[in-house]
């Protein structure tokens, strides 16, 4: 089962994974799944817990995207009033290459428009816009 997680994961990142959403043809998986003898179930699980890939199965497709772990621990942000965060924020952007400022705004530019309009709107909620 190990091997199939691999595999779905090389295929994830051979289509933009993490950086965008990916989508496979859930009836396919399932297939592909029971020809190599594998719960699908169970290699989603375990993509989930040993590379953080977070995953719906719907009815046509099973859509992957990257966990996302809010815990304070991994927050730059915790802790800090509005000023102190637009300091931080622009500090890390400063010291990012131009190719990871690219990724990120290849990354808005995949977003739906609803995942805009919510991120514009924790802008607001911030004061940074």
């Amino acid at each position: 089962m190990r091997d199939f997680a691999e595999q779905i994961f090389k295929n994830l990142e051979s289509n933009g994974f993490p950086h965008k959403r990916v989508s496979l043809p859930t009836e396919k998986m399932y297939e592909i799944a029971d020809n190599k003898g594998v719960s699908l179930n169970a290699a989603l699980d375990l993509l989930k817990s040993e590379h953080a890939v977070d995953y719906s199965i719907g009815d046509d497709k099973i859509i992957f995207s990257q966990s996302i772990d809010n815990t304070e621990e991994n927050d730059p942000f915790a802790g800090m009033d509005q000023a102190q965060m637009m300091q931080k924020a622009q500090e890390m952007m400063s010291q990012m290459d131009p190719a990871e400022l690219k990724r990120m705004q290849d990354m808005f530019m995949n977003m739906s428009e609803q995942e805009k309009t919510e991120l514009m709107q924790k802008g607001k909620d911030l004061g940074i816009i």
